[in-house]
């Protein structure tokens, strides 16, 4: 994968798991003017510009912040967050898929409730950022956002932190041979 979007994927997300909240949240029939009626073609736009905007804002933030100098695996922990490895985007890209089938059965109702509850279990991990600032969040636009930004940053961290360990196991046990 190219390196640049390999840098853009991280805060793709970023941006991109706030925007579909704020669609989510603008585009309902209580936020919505008196002559607009909400319906499928006017979320999907909104999400289409979502998309288009988490774009935007991911493709500059590669430009600014991604390392040339080394390859991916070779980053600082830190860094590697941000430029993820081609295993730890594997696992990033995942633990999205989870985040996105767990909206589409909790929140669309797409699949048994069952399913949806399961999913809610699953999901402390990778939410555990909005969990801690749920108490604000509840009130604060702002600590929803940061909530959510922050989520997919936690999911970049446990991806990283994940392959490293498995690595690290690996490792270990091929000179144990």
């Amino acid at each position: 994968m190219n390196d640049f979007v390999r840098a853009m994927v991280v805060p793709f997300f970023m941006a991109l798991f706030p925007a579909v909240w704020f669609v989510n949240r603008n585009l309902t029939a209580a936020q919505l003017p008196p002559t607009i009626e909400p319906s499928a073609g006017l979320l999907l736009l909104g999400l289409a510009g979502a998309v288009a905007g988490s774009a935007v804002v991911a493709a500059l933030l590669a430009a600014v912040g991604r390392n040339q100098s080394v390859a991916a695996e070779e980053l600082p922990f830190r860094q590697r967050v941000f430029q993820p490895d081609t295993a730890s985007l594997t696992v990033f890209l995942a633990l999205v898929g989870l985040c996105a089938l767990w909206a589409l059965v909790v929140f669309v109702g797409i699949g048994p409730a069952v399913l949806g509850d399961a999913l809610t279990f699953v999901m402390i991990l990778p939410g555990l950022p909005l969990l801690v600032l749920a108490p604000l969040a509840i009130h604060s636009v702002v600590a929803t956002t940061i909530g959510l930004v922050a989520c997919a940053l936690w999911l970049s961290v446990l991806s990283v932190g994940t392959t490293e360990l498995v690595g690290r196991r690996t490792t270990v046990r091929k000179s144990d041979r």
